[in-house]
């Protein structure tokens, strides 16, 4: 069970970041088509980074802990759809039209002031999702809000910008990193609120009501991290986390709770250092080389390591003893910290501390006894051992010191990735604004009002006042609408049912309960675009099959979706038959069962509606075979 907090005592105070891709059919600087691969590229592009400072002579934090990771970058692309704009070879074109206007659009619908001029900027990237090193801005908008519960929560910024390169895990391996060049440049709308929630579930309520308006503008693009949001928390006395990569909804209370839970646990633990009156000069880079010491031990992969010519370095840090083994999140240790921050930042794979078992690492209490010795470890202590080589132990071991001079301080700003259970670990230090400076290939631009104007009066309504509008005109649940409002299915519904006048429960049904089933079961619906379903209704309107055909008809068509419609039907043996058709099936069927039917009577109608649907599921509607078996049944069982 997630753990409740007084917010209001805590100082609690949340907002959000939402990021959504747009549905354009080419690429915002340059015309290649927004398409996602999985052939194998064409051509490999190796690069290498290194950072510039922003326009206040300063370089940004994060970036130089990007750089000093000193990582290769291999870009993979295609001949056909991508461009040398892509890998950084030619400047950028103007801003894609079509995603200014859904920017433009968007900024409406949130009641933001547009501005007159619009700005490219550069945004310093140097982890190699955009090849030349920075990401491409534009400022579009601010001083908005959406209403939530009576209550507005406000739209600080709206930007318009790329999206970045996406990582290839299967051929990324240490410091050798791979990223595809198809979804770099995709238009990318980001949405950046106030700090105004103070509760969890307004974080949830504020996320549901942006994700849906996205939806409802039908120009955001569908799928999987299509639409992604960051969360901002903070409490009094803690620090601005961004947490990053709750995708559910249901996770936002869980992922929210945890980190309060996380930097409530720092405090504590920046008072306890306070009250052992532990000062930043007590924390020194003093790194001993232990190596001779382990140079038998039983700790197998220290012992290959130490083959392998690699160091074992130990630092004692005054008195830290017992805090890297308290627990500040679920499974999670204050320990967990220092070894985040040195997988982040190095290619170890994390660090060993005293407050752990040592012993179950292998080592004997000879090796831990000299090791406590050598580095002059006392009963208030921690001591924290590195294996690797030795450049990058050492540096390993000043990314502890730099983490345990933070915890004076407690909580430090940093970027998090959150986990399923809701619990975190570091990505990186938080961005600043050092990174961010004018792009000096794309001129400024204007927007007139006239623009703004004719955007204006196309705007779609809010999704809030189409659930009550569907729920009225359609009669359908508030369920059905609110699910085909959110999941930004309602235009398609609406057109599906005005154009071949089918029920509106049974579009309803199939889009949000019929697909959703089918998935379930590993029937591979993806494969289904608009253009399918359009054709399915249609030929249903025509009387081409039943609609008892239609969950038949969706999974062969998906898993063959290159085939036409005739072709699938045919193979699913579910073409339509006429009522005479229907009449001579079921007269043959009684014929069989006669002594049931002289039996029974009218009695004989179930096990024989059950026979007939056998014969004719999905060429017939039920209803109709309903009728003329019971038809039949009575005259057979009035002229005995």
């Amino acid at each position: 069970m997630t753990q409740e907090f007084d917010y209001e005592k805590l100082g609690f105070k949340a907002g959000l970041e939402i990021h959504v891709q747009l549905d354009t059919k080419k690429k915002l600087f340059c015309r290649c088509p927004v398409l996602l691969r999985t052939d194998e590229p064409d051509f490999y592009v190796k690069r290498f980074f290194r950072p510039v400072m922003g326009e206040m002579g300063e370089f940004d934090k994060a970036m130089l802990r990007e750089f000093e990771k000193g990582l290769t970058i291999i870009y993979e692309g295609y001949n056909d759809t991508t461009c040398s704009y892509e890998f950084d070879e030619t400047p950028p074109f103007p801003p894609n039209e079509e995603a200014v206007d859904i920017a433009i659009m968007i900024c409406l619908l949130l009641n933001c002031n547009i501005v007159d001029e619009l700005h490219v900027c550069r945004k310093n990237y140097l982890d190699g999702s955009v090849p030349c090193g920075f990401q491409r801005t534009i400022y579009m908008g601010g001083g908005g809000y959406i209403p939530i519960d009576g209550k507005k929560i406000s739209i600080l910024h709206v930007y318009l910008e790329e999206e970045a390169a996406r990582k290839d895990d299967k051929k990324s391996r240490g410091k050798i990193v791979y990223y595809k060049l198809d979804r770099l440049g995709i238009p990318l709308v980001e949405i950046v609120t106030g700090p105004d929630m103070k509760t969890p579930q307004e974080v949830v309520e504020a996320a549901r009501r942006l994700g849906t308006l996205l939806k409802a503008t039908g120009k955001a693009r569908r799928g999987l991290g299509t639409i992604r949001q960051d969360i901002n928390v903070s409490i009094e006395g803690g620090a601005r986390v961004e947490l990053k990569g709750v995708q559910l909804l249901d996770l936002i209370p869980k992922a929210i709770n945890m980190e309060i839970k996380r930097q409530l646990e720092l405090i504590k633990i920046k008072n306890e250092l306070n009250n052992r009156n532990i000062k930043p000069e007590d924390i020194q880079e003093h790194f001993v080389d232990v190596t001779q010491i382990f140079k038998n031990t039983k700790c197998k992969f220290v012992k290959k390591a130490i083959e392998r010519g690699e160091k074992v370095l130990a630092l004692n840090l005054k008195g830290f003893g017992g805090l890297l083994g308290r627990e500040i999140q679920p499974n999670r240790r204050f320990g967990t910290e220092f070894a985040d921050r040195v997988k982040a930042y190095t290619t170890l794979k994390g660090i060993i501390h005293s407050d752990e078992n040592l012993v179950s690492y292998g080592f004997s209490e000879e090796e831990i006894k000299k090791v406590f010795e050598q580095v002059g470890k006392t009963e208030n202590d921690a001591v924290v051992i590195v294996v690797g080589e030795e450049k990058e132990a050492r540096r390993a071991l000043k990314l502890v010191v730099e983490r345990a001079q933070m915890a004076l301080k407690g909580v430090p700003e940093e970027t998090r990735q959150v986990k399923e259970d809701g619990t975190s670990s570091l990505i990186r230090e938080l961005h600043g604004q050092a990174r961010l400076y004018p792009d000096t290939d794309t001129p400024p631009f204007t927007i007139s009002r006239e623009r703004i104007e004719e955007i204006r009066k196309k705007l779609p309504e809010y999704p809030w006042d189409a659930v009550k509008r569907i729920i009225k005109e359609y009669n359908l649940t508030k369920e059905f609408a609110e699910m085909l409002v959110y999941d930004g299915l309602h235009r398609f519904f609406e057109e599906i049912v005005k154009k071949y006048k089918l029920s509106p429960v049974l579009v309803a049904s199939t889009l949000l309960q019929t697909l959703k089933a089918l998935h379930r079961d590993g029937v591979p619906v993806e494969n289904l675009t608009e253009k399918h379903l359009k054709e399915m209704f249609e030929a249903l309107s025509r009387g081409m099959f039943a609609k008892e055909a239609i969950p038949t008809i969706l999974t062969l068509w998906a898993k063959n979706p290159n085939h036409d419609l005739n072709y699938i039907v045919k193979e699913a043996g579910v073409l339509a038959i006429s009522e005479d058709e229907l009449k001579e099936i079921i007269q043959k069927i009684i014929q069989e069962n006669l002594d049931l039917v002289k039996k029974r009577g009218m009695g004989a109608f179930g096990p024989l509606m059950g026979m007939v649907m056998n014969k004719v599921r999905g060429r017939i509607d039920g209803a109709t075979v309903s009728r003329v078996l019971q038809q039949k049944l009575k005259e057979i069982t009035s002229s005995k």
